[in-house]
């Protein structure tokens, strides 16, 4: 099936946002402008048409009406027809299929033919449509943009391509989606059209809402509400209200989440405003849900539900009726669940080309039916849903797109995990994890050196101009202008097309167990609830256990790594997360190389740091860090076929100048920002000792030479060994910022001095070992698919291994420990050896988990230098 087919056929990411966004009707027909007296019937649907272009739906309605009858009396029935069609958009009551079909017919009347009344009923047909019928809308508005043209209607014409993109990403086509959303955008500002700015930034945020992007989307949402607020001509800006109670959710501002939501209802009781209510009702419920406060849930659920089914709309009968089922399942009502969890998929069935919220409520039914003891019924759901998914993810057009779905699909592939291990089928199990687990990394293990450089574009020149001039100031506001700039240019960057060849399946339980030594311990971890797992894996053996919950888990984990960056020793909480994360685990005590496969916010956690009643973790076992076990096996086969290189090592030191005043000195930055780049004087002799232990030839970039482009053009080189000792950023809003920071190049390089993360994507290494001497770059947004961090980028770009940190370093400490690690390194000892060798010289000299608990090897911890 081509990508385009199935554009068709699913509701991609942002389907269940357009619950929101398309239940809020936005006025298209510009107003017009005539001389008429105000209570004739021009003069009311002058006015009439002025308020709905602020989509001041309520107020218009009773003008049309009257409208409506004057023209009815005139004989006019071309715009009598204009006026009664216009009282359909604030009517949130009755089935929307009729309301479209009667729109249908209307414009096969001959009252129809005059040219503003056809716009004004195929408008309306397509705002309908939208929260309908996606694939029909799309075509609605391309007629609607054409005709607006030929009538000069330009700033309709710029909505009705903003429209497009909206029903765009309802079908999955989200990469066109974000051009015309954008472009729509854009021309609302040029044309001085509030309104419609008000709906693009809305829609914008709620699409970045969606996606989890939360203070991003906090962004656009503010300036929506901030417009609509201090322009009493337009209405209140439902979509950005109803996108920020949910941001606010997904920030876990509670109270401000519920609050907005309280004050959203009492504003709305009393309208006909049905489908916002019912939207509003299950953002309330999810704060609710997301507090674990189920019974709270269960009756704005039920009200989301009423309401859609009243009003035919089986999306939100979808949505909502899959939460109520969960809300029902944990209350411990299995019969209610199975009720809700049936009425939602039924549902699903009037709009059979919107998926995406099939597999989420198929594998909800699967969890039911299995408590309730049909287990193969279980089953066949669970395998129906995962096959929606795996076809999903395997057309998206690009690798954002897919990390997004395996994102918001995760919980499917754990529970049916969780399914497995109970019916002892481990390979199984293994396998559910890892279609989730390290999806992006594996395929670009797989085919990344078939995907070629490509030179700069226009938009991606001008982004390394606005970085370049974001360093080199510290004033605030031009800052935010240039932040602002920043963010519109990397909106106009499309993301890379994933390869059109077909990636390996997942690793099988045999091939990992024979890519294991004979001391290795992989346990892969699974954060849910109400409890969580550990998948422990040797080459003789495979176990799951139970553990706390997902909360439990995190808020330990979350605490324990804030008390280390803090420069505390908390042996209680180190001893009480090795209770939880380790001791259940019996081949624990009988293995010494841990590999951890993290989930969630473990990610972030220094498992070297976690301690028994006698020991750190450290003292016992050396620990490594991988994606996923795919990736670790694929690495592992990698690493050993590795050939000799020519050149073994480049070290890059671009701060070296002369200490400070400032004590100690950090590798961090906030920025990025020029005068926060102090001298890493340490940092120097750190790459020449490094140099002085490895074999030669070497290439070393110091001080001015250590550039972004001189790094790119050694980098193409084999190698064995590149060091990196930089400012490092970590961006955890924008986690493809996130970015090491090399010296200032000359003003005519077409780079910036940036290293960012969707750069080191497309480079092209061939290096056994990257060390990140840098801070925070092991850190970034964590997510149900990993972290999305320069380490990760690295490995995508051909790294076997990556020695990263996970907070800002001290650099003369660093300076220390990197120089201990290359020691053990050049004596031929294992990568992860090395490192190990290198803590434990902090950690006997009583130095706190501060100092050596950061470093971590990610990747292939077995091969030599």
């Amino acid at each position: 099936m081509s990508r385009a087919s199935w554009g068709k056929r699913i509701l991609a990411v942002f389907g269940v946002t357009l619950v929101v966004l398309s239940s809020t009707y936005f006025y298209l027909i510009s107003p017009h402008h005539s001389s008429a007296p105000p209570d004739s019937a021009e003069g009311l649907l002058d006015r009439a048409d002025t308020l709905a272009w602020g989509n001041r739906w309520a107020d218009a309605q009773p003008l049309y009406a009257r409208a409506q009858h004057l023209f009815d009396a005139q004989k006019q029935r071309s715009k009598a027809l204009y006026a009664e069609v216009s009282q359909v958009p604030p009517d949130e009551s009755g089935s929307v299929p009729g309301k479209i079909f009667q729109l249908t017919q209307d414009l096969g009347s001959p009252a129809a033919q005059e040219a503003e009344t056809r716009l004004r009923i195929l408008t309306i047909r397509g705002m309908l449509e939208t929260n309908y019928d996606a694939g029909q809308a799309r075509s609605t508005w391309e007629e609607v943009k054409a005709l607006a043209l030929k009538q000069r209607h330009f700033e309709l014409a710029s909505r009705a391509e903003g429209e497009q993109g909206i029903a765009a990403f309802i079908l999955g086509d989200t990469d066109t989606a974000k051009k015309q959303v954008v472009r729509a955008w854009g021309l609302s500002k040029v044309e001085h059209d509030p309104a419609a700015t008000v709906r693009y930034a809305s829609v914008f945020g709620a699409g970045l809402v969606q996606l989890r992007r939360y203070k991003e989307a906090l962004t656009p949402l503010d300036q929506a509400i901030k417009i609509a607020e201090s322009n009493p001509a337009l209405a209140y800006p439902t979509i950005a209200v109803y996108a920020k109670i949910d941001a606010l959710a997904g920030l876990k501002q509670y109270d401000s989440a519920l609050a907005l939501a309280n004050a959203s209802l009492s504003r709305l009781q009393g309208t006909i405003y049905e489908q916002h209510k019912a939207q509003v009702y299950i953002s309330r419920g999810s704060i609710n849900r997301e507090r674990g406060e189920w019974n709270a849930a269960i009756p704005d659920y039920k009200q989301a539900v009423t309401i859609s089914e009243k009003t035919d709309n089986y999306r939100g009968v979808t949505d909502a009726g899959g939460l109520l089922a969960q809300a029902y399942e944990h209350t411990g009502d299995l019969t209610a669940a199975l009720g809700a969890i049936d009425a939602a998929i039924a549902a699903n069935t009037h709009i059979a080309d919107e998926l995406y919220l099939v597999p989420r409520n198929l594998a909800i039914k699967a969890e039911i039916t299995e408590k309730m003891g049909h287990a193969q019924e279980a089953d066949t759901l669970y395998r129906k849903s995962v096959a929606l998914v795996d076809e999903m993810i395997q057309h998206a057009a690009t690798t954002n797109i897919e990390r997004y779905l395996l994102a918001e699909m995760s919980d499917v592939y754990s529970g049916y995990f969780a399914s497995l291990c109970a019916q002892k089928h481990y390979n199984e199990a293994l396998q559910m994890l890892e279609k989730v687990r390290g999806r992006i990394e594996t395929e670009a293990l797989e085919h990344h050196t078939s995907q070629p450089v490509h030179a700069p574009t226009p938009e991606e020149r001008e982004l390394t101009e606005l970085n370049v001039a974001l360093i080199n100031t510290d004033d605030p506001a031009r800052r935010e202008a240039l932040t602002s700039a920043i963010y519109n240019t990397e909106l106009r960057i499309s993301p890379s097309a994933l390869t059109q060849q077909t990636i390996a399946h997942p690793v099988r339980l045999s091939e990992l167990q024979r890519s294991l030594s004979a001391n290795a311990l992989l346990i892969e971890y699974v954060l849910a609830e109400p409890n969580s797992y550990a998948f422990a894996i040797t080459r003789e053996t495979v176990t799951p256990y139970r553990l706390p919950s997902k909360s439990v888990i995190e808020a330990d984990a979350n605490r324990y790594r804030k008390e280390i960056h803090d420069q505390k020793e908390d042996r209680a909480l180190a001893q009480h997360l090795f209770s939880e994360l380790l001791q259940p685990i019996k081949q624990y005590s009988e293995k010494t190389d841990l590999v951890i496969v993290p989930d969630g916010s473990l990610h972030l956690l220094p498992f070297s740091a976690l301690a028994d009643s006698s020991a750190y973790v450290l003292k016992t076992h050396t620990v490594d860090v991988a994606p996923s076990s795919t990736v670790y096996e694929l690495l592992s086969r990698r690493s050993e076929s590795r050939e000799a290189v020519a050149m073994p090592y480049i070290g890059v030191a671009a701060w070296t100048q002369p200490a400070d005043t400032r004590n100690p000195v950090l590798r961090a930055i906030n920025g990025p920002q020029r005068s926060q780049l102090i001298p890493l004087p340490d940092s120097k002799k750190e790459v020449e000792t490094i140099a002085g232990d490895l074999p030669h030839p070497s290439t070393i970039l110091l001080g001015a030479d250590a550039t972004e482009s001189r790094f790119k053009q050694v980098s193409m080189e084999s190698t064995e060994v590149v060091h990196l000792a930089l400012h490092g950023y970590a961006d955890l809003d924008y986690p493809d910022r996130s970015a090491l920071v090399f010296a200032p190049e000359q003003p005519t390089s077409a780079e910036d001095g940036l290293l960012q993360v969707r750069e080191i994507r497309g480079l092209h290494l061939k290096a056994k070992l990257v060390t990140l001497s840098a801070c925070n770059t092991g850190v970034g947004p964590v997510g149900e698919t990993g972290v999305s961090n320069l380490v990760n980028a690295f490995i995508e770009a051909g790294a076997d291994s990556v020695v990263s940190t996970l907070w800002e370093l001290e650099d003369h400490s660093t300076e220390h420990l990197m120089t201990q690690f290359y020691g053990k390194l050049a004596n031929h000892e294992r990568k992860v050896d090395a490192l190990r060798a290198a803590q434990l010289e902090l950690l006997d000299k009583g130095v706190p988990p501060y100092y050596w608990a950061s470093f971590q090897v990610v990747g292939d911890p077995n091969g030599t230098i």
